[in-house]
């Protein structure tokens, strides 16, 4: 109840919606599609954006992408049911190829990726349901997601196991439970389920590209997958919108907080001792010596290699995992999940400047619609993760700098970023702003 009166009171006194959001003519938009998501790949496609087509409000988006990421994907938002208080949303993709760079966890964790999977044939599918009120400033939503990826295993690179048999005992040991340690969490990627649920307080002056005013977002993740270690993820954004007099630029400041919670363990070879290292290693020497040799590698190498491998596993599978930072929406120098760990923090600033603003429609052959501006942004970012709630959370921050160039239309924004921070710089083209 506070947040309707305090939601009417900005009604009343505040801000109002700066570009009446009520025509339902149909536009659309057809563009090439030049993408780059740092820690994912690059590569070019075509996208196509329909506003309106399927209800007043509702967007339509098909994209299509070669590259080092190929897929084929529909993403629909906001199709009324019956009211417009009342929305569908989902989206739909099928991937053919693609790749995920996996780093070690916490703030000190090395720049280079512990593995990287590749991906063949996958797919994703998702729906969401809300409801909304005063204008969309009011909204809660409940939605679900299963992925089943297929995993390359030819391609990827679970472990290094170059000049192997020139490797010192220790090396072969730690190489040996590297790939034990990336197998397991490989199996830990074969089904996701999802959930999410949030609420939205949007009191800004425009849903598509705000000005002025400030949005408060709170959502929350369930994983879940048998066999899976099942976790859930709460996130809290608040966004703030400082124009100048005329609008013509804008200061935009967003602080994350994400938090996360083991709610079932994983832990496997329950009935064995595997935190007892050297009792472990003897049942493993012990079943292993009925098998025929197939590797130049000592027994006891091996088994301490695969009981180790085993070890960091589950002490991984037993921590939860925050919403990562770096990629294309915090920390844009860094990689996509550079960082994480059981709690993130995020801030940003972000100076957008808006040039030849135009409202008049336009109507050609490919494209229909609204053109609004063209923009460049500075921006400055921090953010740091931790294994605990405490001051380490809040101290030597990872920062990212840079600037932006992007298109804005009246329902899309289309969006170069160049960030430049400790290990070097990313570029990112992408659709939407980062926060």
């Amino acid at each position: 109840s506070l947040i309707i009166v305090f939601i009417i009171s900005q009604k009343v006194y505040g801000i109002e919606r700066r570009n009446k959001q009520k025509n339902n003519e149909i536009s659309y938009f057809v563009y090439p599609l030049v993408y780059q998501v740092p820690g994912l790949g690059a590569g070019k496609g075509i996208a196509t954006t329909v506003g309106n087509l399927i209800g007043e409000g509702s967007t339509l988006s098909l994209f299509r992408t070669k590259g080092e990421i190929e897929v084929d994907s529909i993403l629909a938002t906001y199709i009324p049911i019956v009211t417009k208080h009342l929305t569908l949303s989902f989206a739909y993709a099928d991937g053919k190829k693609g790749g995920f760079a996996f780093y070690d966890r916490g703030p000190d964790s090395s720049s280079e990726p512990e593995f990287t999977l590749k991906f063949k044939h996958s797919w994703v599918r998702a729906a969401d349901l809300g409801i909304n009120f005063f204008d969309r400033q009011l909204e809660f939503y409940y939605g679900a997601a299963f992925a089943l990826p297929e995993i390359d295993l030819e391609r990827s690179d679970l472990s290094d196991f170059d000049d192997w048999e020139n490797l010192s005992t220790k090396k072969q040991e730690d190489r040996i439970a590297s790939f034990i340690k990336n197998f397991l969490l490989y199996i830990d990627l074969v089904n996701l389920f999802v959930t999410r649920q949030g609420i939205k307080i949007d009191l800004t002056d425009d849903r598509i590209d705000p000005r002025e005013g400030y949005r408060f977002l709170y959502e929350k993740y369930g994983f879940e997958g048998d066999g899976l270690k099942n976790f859930n993820v709460e996130d809290h954004s608040i966004t703030a919108y400082y124009p100048n007099d005329k609008l013509s630029s804008v200061l935009v400041a967003n602080v994350f907080y994400s938090k996360s919670k083991v709610t079932k363990p994983l832990s496997l070879f329950g009935g064995v001792e595997i935190d007892n290292t050297e009792l472990a290693v003897s049942e493993c020497i012990k079943e292993s010596k009925e098998q025929p040799p197939e590797t130049s590698v000592s027994l006891e190498t091996s088994c301490r290699g695969f009981v180790k491998g085993v070890q960091d596993f589950n002490l991984e599978g037993n921590n939860s995992n925050a919403t990562s930072l770096g990629g294309p929406n915090r920390l844009r120098s860094y990689p996509i999940s550079r960082f994480y760990d059981t709690y993130s923090f995020f801030a940003g600033l972000e100076y957008r400047t808006y040039f030849l603003e135009s409202s008049t429609p336009f109507d050609f052959f490919f494209e229909k619609g609204v053109f609004r501006a063209v923009q460049t942004a500075f921006f400055y970012e921090i953010g740091q993760v931790s294994p605990s709630n405490n001051e380490t959370l809040y101290e030597n921050f990872k920062y990212s700098t840079g600037f932006g160039f992007r298109l804005v239309f009246s329902s899309v924004i289309l969006r170069a970023d160049y960030a430049t921070g400790e290990e070097g710089q990313e570029t990112t083209i992408f659709v939407g702003y980062g926060f």
